[in-house]
Parts: C-alpha cells; sequence; structure tokens
C-alpha cells in the first residue's frame, strides 16, 4: 500500500494547438509531485496529489510552455468519475 502524505487533488488541464502536453506536464511535476500521486487522464490532463498550491503547479508549467499554449490547474474537494482512468480506489484514498 502506497504512503499517502498531506496534500490536496488537483486537476491539470493543459492546451496546446499543436502538440499533446501529457509528457511536459509529468515531466515538469515529475521532480515535484510522487509518481503514485499523478493519475492520467488524457493527452491532456492529469491528477495530481500534492501539498503545494494550485498556483504553484500552474507557475511550474506555465515556465515550460510555448506561444499559444495554456494550462488550467483546479483544486476540488468534491468528484464525479466514471470509467477505467478516473481510479475510485485511488481517489478515496486521498481523502475524497
Amino acid at each position: 500500500m502506497d504512503e499517502i502524505g498531506p496534500g490536496t487533488l488537483k486537476c491539470v488541464v493543459g492546451h496546446s494547438p499543436s502538440r499533446p502536453l501529457r509528457s511536459l506536464i509529468a515531466e515538469v511535476l515529475g521532480p515535484r509531485v510522487s509518481e503514485q500521486d499523478i493519475r492520467h487522464l488524457s493527452d491532456d490532463a492529469l491528477l495530481a496529489y500534492s501539498d503545494a498550491s494550485a498556483a504553484d503547479l500552474r507557475d511550474w508549467i506555465a515556465a515550460q510552455l510555448g506561444p499559444g499554449e495554456s494550462v488550467l490547474v483546479m483544486e476540488f474537494e468534491r468528484w464525479s468519475a466514471f470509467g477505467p482512468a478516473a481510479d475510485r480506489r485511488w481517489l478515496l484514498r486521498r481523502g475524497h
């Protein structure tokens, strides 16, 4: 069983007119957020459980974006999910 430290759940969504941002976002968060606390949802979206603020995550990622690319980071306490991409057990273990 993985050890879960302090933090809150964030949804990170990137947008680029020319490339998927999943790898870039994961690379930026990698040194700052444990791999076990990241779940990929699509080519441009992931969930991250971290004690860093939503603004911190945004700033770390934004520093690596090119012209016309965007990132949105949402911190939330309520969720509803369907399908295998949103792992309910993983979410529930992180306080939701």
